[in-house]
């Protein structure tokens, strides 16, 4: 198959995810208007979804769909990373928020009921169902010797689980506070 074919599918998507990333760069337009973990959100927003059109464009300039691939998953990673600060900005904002109105409502509503551990296996049942998808897709893409597609297969598996269980510990643990 011609590298045309999924640089015109990534140019494709790219285009329909505009109902997501023109929001997050209006949020970024705003600046101080908009809370700090919206502006982190929508900069992953747009990280992820500028690195999937750049490897579009790879797939048109390049002839190897390598550079491209690692171009999205770095922008996946990214926009990951950057998602979890928005994620830990917005939990602080909520709290100074909380203090704010404890301070005027004598009577604060009651805490909200707790998952249990179920929600760790949840994430990690998630976790290695991602990471087994991505370690087949990288042993069959059939690029190259076997060996550097076992490392990389392995590697991601063991650093896509690893995210999902620290994740979900992360909750129980947050939850359980």
């Amino acid at each position: 198959m011609s590298h045309i074919v999924p640089a015109i599918g990534t140019a494709a998507i790219t285009a329909s995810g505009c109902v997501w990333y023109l929001p997050a760069i209006a949020d970024l337009q705003a600046g101080e208007d908009r809370p700090r973990s919206a502006r982190t959100a929508a900069a992953a927003c747009v990280t992820w979804w500028a690195a999937l059109a750049l490897a579009g464009g790879l797939l048109l300039a390049v002839p190897a769909w390598q550079p491209a691939a690692q171009i999205a998953l770095a922008g996946l990673v990214a926009g990951v990373l950057l998602r979890v600060r928005a994620h830990l900005q917005s939990r602080l904002e909520q709290r100074e928020e909380a203090v704010r109105w404890a301070l005027i409502d004598p009577n604060p509503a009651p805490l909200p009921v707790r998952p249990s551990p179920r929600a760790l296996l949840g994430w990690l049942l998630v976790g290695l169902a991602i990471a087994s998808l991505g370690a087949a897709s990288i042993l069959l893409s059939g690029g190259g010797p076997l060996a550097p597609r076992l490392a990389a297969a392995a590697g991601s598996a063991v650093a896509v689980s690893t995210a999902f269980l620290l994740i979900g510990l992360g909750n129980v643990r947050r939850r359980r506070a």
